[in-house]
């Protein structure tokens, strides 16, 4: 019987140090699965240099906020008083 039991203790000692090693190789290769998944080349919509000039220089149809701005109170009343002014003064613009 305290062979039966010395053997029991030794097998859960050894599924509990395969489980642990387990666990630790599948938390260290979801880890660096989702790092090679948070590139910036993957996360950029923008995959060229001739798309980014087209976007970034584009002046016609965007609209800046004002600097001024601090709080969430002045920007939700700047984009439902001022913005809807502006865009209305705006060409309409075909892409």
């Amino acid at each position: 019987m305290l062979l039966g039991d010395l053997i029991v203790a030794l097998l859960a000692a050894l599924a509990g140090f395969m489980s642990a090693i387990w666990l630790l190789l599948l938390w260290i290769g979801d880890r660096a699965a989702t790092a090679f998944g948070r590139s910036p080349d993957r996360l950029d919509p923008i995959l060229g240099p001739r798309d980014r000039v087209v976007i970034c220089d584009s002046e016609g149809l965007f609209i800046s906020m004002p600097d001024n701005l601090r709080t969430s109170g002045e920007i939700v009343a700047w984009m439902t008083q001022e913005l809807p002014k502006l865009t209305a003064e705006k060409p309409k613009h075909s892409l």
